[in-house]
């Protein structure tokens, strides 16, 4: 970002828009926020950043990549910083003529800065990104500059540490579960009833890490037999593997199973009411692998969250 601060010859909203690239990039100046986040940490319209994003890839101090077709990619190159007056006089902002400065085109009301310092050439859309991760591609989080990666792409209560989602985001993102803008939102919720049940977030972050868990469940004392999933008298050591240990540990646990439930539906509920244990994370596993769209419901049912809910957090979710 150093090497951003001081060049010149652009407009407040272009430089604006590169600094907060540049914010966002990782060691080697590869970024992916989405156009909606830039607009927003730059108190901007999107087409105005679409359009400095224009003229930052035109000055050869962005690159962009949009060959993913679900989220943008751009590189910064500030050595190469040309600006597009010098190699591309078409795009030079001039009225009429040899009209003066104050006789120069207005650009639209809805885009935001100094309209005199604006170009009348009409906008470039830039496709904006639908996924943007919270930390860079390495996957790694280091202090205060990760924490403003985490921040720039999610709003955090005010309950849940910087510090200590980040350390979530990391260990999320390095497993082979998904962690999609809709996981996100889906794990803060679930901290968040956690914690309205008297459970401090940082604390069941922490055993869901040092446990190697993909879910977020309350705490509880290893040595307890609510940890193990209760003491199922003839299910055997691993009581999750079969029908006849599930449906023991579901006659444990009282689970009544209904009519309308078929084999898997009693199965999620049984396991829900274990508890988190090894029988959660083996079904979140199974759900991965078949797409991200089951692991998040499956997700979502073991974290207490209806499908109502779920599918008011997963439109909350999108961009």
């Amino acid at each position: 970002m150093s090497q951003c601060w001081p060049l010149a010859g652009m407009t407040i909203a272009q430089k604006a828009v590169l600094i907060s690239l540049a914010d966002n990039a990782n060691d080697q100046g590869v970024c992916w926020p989405s156009i909606p986040t830039i607009a927003a940490r730059v108190c901007a319209s999107e087409r105005a950043v679409q359009n400095a994003i224009k003229w930052l890839e035109s000055a050869g101090i962005v690159s962009a990549n949009r060959s993913n077709g679900r989220h943008t990619s751009y590189t910064l190159t500030p050595a190469a910083y040309s600006p597009p007056q010098e190699i591309h006089p078409r795009t030079k902002c001039t009225g009429e003529g040899n009209a003066p400065a104050q006789q120069m085109h207005h650009t639209p009301a809805g885009d935001a800065g100094d309209p005199r310092s604006k170009c009348a050439t009409p906008p470039h859309h830039v496709p904006s990104n639908r996924k943007e991760p919270s930390v860079n591609r390495k996957g790694t989080v280091k202090g205060a500059r990760a924490s403003r990666r985490v921040e720039s792409t999610i709003n955090l209560p005010d309950w849940l540490p910087e510090e200590a989602w980040a350390n979530w985001v990391a260990y999320r993102r390095k497993g082979k579960a998904p962690f999609t803008d809709h996981a996100v939102t889906l794990s803060i919720e679930a901290l968040g009833t956690l914690r309205a049940a008297g459970y401090e977030p940082v604390a069941v972050i922490n055993q869901s890490i040092l446990r190697g868990w993909t879910g977020l469940f309350p705490v509880k004392d290893a040595g307890s037999p609510a940890e193990q999933g209760g003491t199922t008298a003839g299910a055997g050591a691993i009581w999750w593997d079969s029908a006849s240990g599930i449906e023991a540990k579901g006659a444990e646990l009282k689970v009544e199973r209904r009519p309308e439930w078929n084999g898997l539906t009693y199965k999620m509920h049984v396991f829900r009411a274990a508890g988190p244990g090894a029988w959660i994370e083996s079904e979140l596993a199974k759900a991965q692998k078949a797409n991200p769209n089951e692991y998040e419901r499956a997700f979502a049912f073991f974290h207490g969250v209806s499908a109502t809910k779920f599918e008011e957090l997963k439109k909350r979710a999108a961009p």
